[in-house]
């Protein structure tokens, strides 16, 4: 079983994948982890992030072994767990620089839908997985919800890992990422059947407890 979960930056795509994987025992595959890594290998070797061909080139020689489990998805680029380094905010801008390449994604799709042949069930989260990685998915949802409290969720991850950021700084990126969006992904972002979800008033486990029901329906 194939389940997709899309949605804006911060939306919370992530946890709540994470949470429906671990509910429903089958792996959890974070892609936008894939192209935090290749945006963080761009910045270790001083690749310009916005070209395609130099990002593909780098691409066909990282050693990018992505690890799938119910409750979380972990990568190694040359043998290092760079699981955390990802999550910077300047990993997060380069993944954002180099998704939008056209070249880089296809790149990427494949890989995904290795991972996926392999492991044959799956919950998948990202920006694109219900209308163009996974169009045949068993299952399509859409997470949203308003800027301010994206904001406020990132915010609290990014304080609990550490790292010194200001409410301002993030609610800025969010909208400087949700601006990009609107040219990038906005068809993307709406994949035909799939199940719409406002989060903005809603706990974690009512929104997992909505989509296992919706899942549920399906098998």
């Amino acid at each position: 079983m194939i389940v997709t979960i899309d949605g804006p930056a911060g939306s919370g795509k992530s946890t709540v994948a994470r949470q429906l994987a671990v509910r429903m025992d089958i792996a959890y595959l974070d892609t936008g982890a894939m192209y935090r890594t290749v945006g963080l290998a761009a910045i270790q070797e001083r690749v310009p992030l916005d070209d395609g061909h130099a990002i593909c080139a780098l691409i066909g020689r990282m050693e990018m072994d992505i690890g799938c489990t119910p409750s979380e998805t972990r990568i190694r680029l040359h043998g290092k767990d760079v699981s955390r380094e990802i999550r910077t905010m300047s990993a997060g801008g380069a993944a954002g620089a180099v998704a939008v390449l056209a070249p880089v994604r296809l790149l990427l799709i494949e890989r995904q839908r290795a991972i996926a042949a392999r492991l044959g069930s799956l919950v998948a989260d990202g920006r694109d997985q219900g209308s163009v990685v996974f169009p045949d998915a068993d299952a399509k949802f859409l997470i949203t919800a308003s800027p301010e409290c994206r904001a406020r969720r990132r915010f609290a991850e990014l304080k609990s890992d550490g790292q010194l950021v200001t409410m301002d700084q993030v609610l800025a990126d969010v909208r400087r990422r949700d601006a990009t969006d609107q040219i990038q992904w906005q068809t993307l972002l709406q994949p035909g059947s799939a199940v719409q979800i406002d989060t903005t008033d809603l706990s974690l486990e009512q929104v997992v407890d909505r989509l296992l029901t919706e899942v549920r329906r399906r098998i």
